[in-house]
C-alpha cells in the first residue's frame, strides 16, 4: 500500500511547475491537529478541486502526477514566518490566515518537499475510501511501469529552503 495526501489542484500544479516546494496544512474537518502532521517521508499528491468548487468534488477520481519526498517538516507557530513563505506558494493568503487562526493552538504544519513527476499519470477512480474531508489516504500499490523524474529546482524552491533554514 502507498500513502496519498489530498491537496488543492492549484497547489499540485504549482509544485509540478517548480513554483512551490512547501505544503501547508491544518487538520481537516474530521481530523485532530495531530492527525494532519506530515509523518510519512514520501507520498503521492491527490489533486482536489473540492475547496475551489465544493459542488465539483472529486466525482471523476484523481489523476495522480506527483510523488513527493519530505526534505524537512515541522510546525509554523508564528504568523510572521508563514507570511514570508506565502508569496512562494499558490495558496490563498486569506484562506491560510483563516486556517492558522481556526483552532485554539495557532499553528500550521509544513512539509518542505522534493517533487517527482510521474509518467504516465496514475488515474485513480473515485471510491468511498477516498472521500471525505481528510488529508491522508491509503492507496493501492501504484501501477507498474511508473517512471519518476525530478521537478527541476528553481529560484522559488531555493528561496523556500533558505526561509526554512
Amino acid at each position: 500500500m502507498s500513502l496519498g495526501f489530498k491537496e488543492l489542484a492549484s497547489v499540485c500544479e504549482a509544485v509540478a511547475a517548480g513554483r512551490q516546494s512547501i505544503l501547508l496544512r491544518k487538520a481537516g474537518l474530521r481530523e485532530s491537529t495531530a492527525d494532519s502532521v506530515f509523518e510519512s517521508r514520501s507520498f503521492y499528491l491527490l489533486p482536489t478541486r473540492y475547496h475551489d468548487n465544493p459542488k465539483a468534488g472529486s466525482s471523476d477520481g484523481f489523476t495522480i502526477s506527483l510523488h513527493v519526498h519530505i526534505i524537512q517538516s515541522g510546525d509554523l507557530l508564528e504568523w510572521s514566518r508563514v507570511e514570508k513563505l506565502l508569496p512562494l506558494t499558490a495558496y490563498d493568503p486569506k484562506t491560510i490566515r483563516e486556517h492558522f487562526d481556526s483552532r485554539d493552538e495557532k499553528l500550521l504544519h509544513f512539509a518542505h518537499i522534493r517533487a517527482f513527476r510521474l509518467e504516465p499519470v496514475w488515474p485513480l477512480p473515485t471510491s468511498p475510501a477516498l472521500s471525505g474531508c481528510r488529508s491522508w489516504f491509503q492507496l493501492p500499490n501504484p501501477p507498474t511501469g511508473l517512471k519518476e523524474s525530478p521537478v527541476p529546482e528553481t529560484d522559488i524552491t531555493r528561496q523556500t529552503a533558505k526561509l526554512l533554514s
